[in-house]
């Protein structure tokens, strides 16, 4: 779906409010210390989550389904990751069992059909003690925009921006079936967060901080396997 305006979406996230001062500090926050830890950025996009990873100390793997993502992740990280063309609906086969300290997929599992099947493969690379850290638009706010029944699941074919021709594809969900997929899969919720947007923001985004100071706009997870 990125493909099509790939380094429009580049320039806009390596700034922008909701990008860099909102769900970047959240999904950073949440991974915490990662000096030394093997990780794997699911969904890399243009590098920008990668780079900020290997800074602070992680050996970082990844991968996207855009070839255009993926170049520009590979030119941000300078070669320090091993980033990869990959389909997030098929297997990671390059990966062996227990063989990643922690997994982040921001903003990105809504794009994806079979939910489970995805973080069952998480849950098979992650070591016993790994973690996936993952973030995604908080159903408040979809049901806001879209209307209709709260505890609708479909998919829906949307621009990304209500300013620009940015079309995607993604599915609304409540939060009680985004939990429940989480159980399925084997996972359980160390932590959940409804971001509050970064000091900063007031000052160069203050439209966007007293939006996001009243309702939260995404939400992110800190997973752990549940056990044998």
């Amino acid at each position: 779906m990125y493909e099509r305006f790939a380094h429009e979406y580049a320039n806009h996230a390596e700034d922008s409010a909701y990008n860099a001062l909102y769900d970047r500090p959240a999904v950073l926050g949440l991974a915490g210390d990662v000096a030394g830890l093997d990780v794997f950025d699911a969904a890399c996009g243009p590098g920008l989550y990668a780079r900020e990873l290997l800074d602070r100390g992680a050996r970082v793997a990844g991968c996207d389904v855009s070839p255009t993502f993926v170049e520009m992740a590979r030119a941000r990280t300078e070669g320090r990751a091993d980033l990869r063309l990959h389909d997030l609906s098929r297997p990671l086969t390059w990966l062996a069992d227990d063989s990643v300290d922690m997994v982040v997929l921001a903003l990105a599992i809504h794009y994806i059909d079979d939910r489970v099947a995805l973080l069952k493969e998480f849950r098979r690379i992650l070591t016993p003690r790994g973690a996936v850290v993952l973030s995604t638009e908080h159903p408040m706010t979809g049901w806001l925009r879209l209307g209709g029944s709260y505890f609708t699941e479909e998919p829906v074919e949307e621009s990304l921006s209500p300013h620009r021709d940015w079309p995607i594809r993604a599915w609304r969900r409540p939060l009680t079936s985004i939990c429940a997929e989480f159980r399925e899969a084997g996972f359980l919720i160390e932590e959940l967060l409804e971001p509050r947007p970064v000091s900063e923001m007031a000052d160069r985004y203050p439209e966007d901080h007293a939006k996001l100071e009243d309702l939260p706009a995404f939400v992110a997870f800190r997973l752990v396997p549940a056990g044998p």
